[in-house]
């Protein structure tokens, strides 16, 4: 009897196993990694065709899970990836349209309008997945679209405390010190005229709705999304740090900060705003957070512009 028990463990476990490890092939396989070595070691630019390769793999993978029972519970996953990349493919021809150009494009376009074009499309993207999860059958909490538990620990101290900080202090607090670190380093690494407090105090609201349509459009798109359908099969830490590699690898080409570097930095980004996200249970938090750091980049990014 305690054979036969320790035998279907070991079933189970294997099993677990090699979901996990499908999961992290897929994701490669989804994320910007491929780009970077036929790029970087190969010399060979993708360019727009990995838009299409990534929604054949979609397809190849979705269509595993069909036939590999093993995979059935990674087909959301890799279901809400190909969606995304599909609703990318839609989105670059509505930009790539004379209406679109006429309202946000062109030279002469002011950089609030043109900005918002940009952002607004992420936005877009989000609410395309958000549509993809109801339609799956998934409820607002299924996918993070709540206010969530702010008071919900994370497991560390103050000196000389028992009780641990709650997210709210240290979600926030790291908001912050990132933002400023980065905006420190961004201005060092690129040093310019004086900026115009004048101008750049006039454009704030909308250096401040900007960070809020990306803040909430990347944290709905490739978090909340991906994240619904992975940890409740491979765990929480796994989920996190799945989805945050790919988050990273997206960052990469045209990311800010972009590069190795800018890989590295947006991936640890994306755990510590992941596990806000799954143990607050809601999106506000992260949210916020980004917010915070992306308000860092567009000051600078309206200071270079005006």
């Amino acid at each position: 009897m305690n054979h036969t028990l320790s035998s279907e463990k070991n079933v189970v476990s294997s099993g677990k196993q090699t979901i996990v490890l499908m999961a992290w092939g897929g994701m490669l396989l989804l994320s910007r990694l491929p780009q970077i070595i036929a790029q970087e070691f190969l010399g060979v630019d993708l360019g727009p065709q990995m838009l299409w390769l990534w929604l054949a793999v979609g397809a190849v993978l979705i269509a595993g899970t069909f036939v590999w029972a093993t995979l059935r519970p990674l087909r959301g996953y890799f279901g809400v990836l190909t969606a995304l990349y599909a609703a990318t493919v839609a989105l670059n021809a509505l930009t790539g349209t004379a209406v679109w150009q006429g309202w946000f494009g062109g030279t002469e376009t002011a950089w609030a309008l043109s900005f918002f074009g940009e952002r607004l499309g992420v936005v877009l993207l989000a609410l395309v997945v958000m549509g993809v999860l109801l339609l799956m059958g998934q409820s607002r909490r299924d996918i993070f679209l709540e206010k969530g538990n702010w008071r919900a620990r994370t497991g560390l101290h103050m000196p000389g405390r028992t009780k641990t900080l709650s997210w709210a202090i240290v979600g926030l607090a790291a908001a912050f010190v990132l933002a400023l670190l980065l905006g420190w380093g961004l201005t060092q690494m690129n040093p310019g005229p004086a900026l115009d407090w004048q101008q750049l105090l006039w454009l704030a609201p909308f250096v401040l709705l900007f960070a809020l349509m990306n803040a909430f459009g990347e944290e709905m798109a490739f978090r909340a999304g991906p994240l619904s359908q992975l940890w409740a099969v491979i765990g929480e830490n796994q989920a996190v740090w799945l989805t945050a590699v790919w988050f990273g690898l997206g960052h990469y080409y045209g990311g800010i900060p972009s590069g190795p570097m800018g890989a590295a930095l947006s991936g640890l980004l994306g755990v510590l705003l992941g596990k806000a996200m799954l143990e607050t249970r809601g999106i506000a938090l992260p949210v916020l957070m980004h917010l915070i750091i992306d308000t860092a980049i567009y000051l600078f990014l309206a200071s270079t512009a005006v």
